[in-house]
């Protein structure tokens, strides 16, 4: 069996690139602001690049910047603790004895604190604290509606946004392009491909990386190359995606990446991504033709119904796919 797949680091959601193509100007400002300590709210899309932004922003700077992913760590506290140097000696029972060590520490050094994922936060008050503390606090969400989860209070102190647009469908490609040198055999594939997977996934590089990984698996196993792998027989649900509209499209992205959410949660995370967001009536129609589709299935009724992916079932019977809206 040929190998293919000879760096698949390369196409992991971990890896960290040398540099942000197409990110230079955001990048730059971010290493800015840190250094000077301004408070920051960096915004962007689905796989526009931002954990990786200020992951690398991080690594170059090389100081008191901590980083911590609100999906991981929601509550006060679990944020507090991960904000502390780790002791095997010291057990903080409370809030309160976090709080306390965090200020001294503080009051130390200059600390920099970065919560990815905000909008999980249960309570938005520890970023109000952090400031307190005379900590610079960066921010890293969605969209720019994600601040409403923060009270005009706390988005008092964030004087700068940093926005990151989608990617266009030719920066994707020279994305994978470059992604692509360093993880597959360069006798394996074309760039034919990598047009292809970017014409149909649009900008969101997450995604686009991990369709080329499992393309490149798949191509390995088979003993074929990548040009000889059917995009769409790996992933048949993406021909439907020209012909949705883009509220629709939005919305099916947003659950391409969950898998599964609660009807009201993937209604406000369409609300906060979608350039004009419809009303509920609106958004119920819309799940009413990604299920018809075959796209989506609805679980339970109308009261606690969630909505999954279909994972490459195109044909499967859209009426199985949970009660009608």
């Amino acid at each position: 069996m040929t190998k293919i797949l000879v760096n698949p680091e390369a196409l992991s959601p971990s890896y960290l690139p040398d540099k942000l193509l197409y990110r230079e100007k955001e990048y730059s400002q971010l290493i800015n602001n840190i250094k000077n300590r301004v408070n920051t709210l960096v915004f962007g899309s689905i796989g526009s690049g931002k954990t990786s932004l200020v992951k690398l922003a991080i690594n170059e700077l090389k100081s008191d910047v901590i980083y911590v992913n609100c999906l991981l760590c929601s509550t006060e506290y679990s944020i507090l603790k991960e904000t502390l140097p780790p002791s095997r000696f010291i057990v903080y029972r409370s809030t309160f004895e976090l709080l306390k060590e965090l200020r001294k520490i503080a009051s130390e050094r200059k600390l920099v604190i970065c919560l990815d994922n905000f909008t999980q936060l249960r309570d938005v008050n520890v970023v109000k604290k952090m400031i307190e503390l005379s900590i610079c606090v960066i921010l890293v969400g969605r969209v720019e509606r994600d601040s409403p989860s923060l009270n005009r209070n706390v988005l008092s102190n964030f004087p700068c946004v940093i926005r990151l647009e989608e990617y266009s469908v030719d920066q994707t490609f020279e994305i994978l392009k470059k992604r692509a040198r360093l993880a597959l055999e360069s006798s394996s594939y074309t760039d034919l491909p990598l047009r292809r997977i970017a014409e149909k996934i649009g900008g969101n590089i997450t995604m686009a990386l991990a369709v080329l990984r499992a393309i490149a698996l798949k191509a390995e196993n088979e003993g074929k190359t990548i040009d000889e792998v059917s995009l769409e027989e790996m992933l048949p649900q993406i021909d439907f995606l020209d012909e949705l509209g883009n509220d629709e499209r939005t919305i099916y992205k947003i659950l391409s990446e969950w898998k599964s959410l609660p009807s009201s949660r993937l209604y406000a995370l369409y609300v906060q991504t979608a350039k004009y967001p419809r009303c509920e009536r609106s958004f119920r129609k819309y799940m009413e033709n990604l299920r018809s589709r075959g796209l989506v299935k609805a679980i339970g009724g109308r009261k606690g119904r969630i909505y999954e992916i279909v994972e490459n079932n195109r044909n499967e019977d859209p009426k199985s796919n949970g009660e009608k809206l």
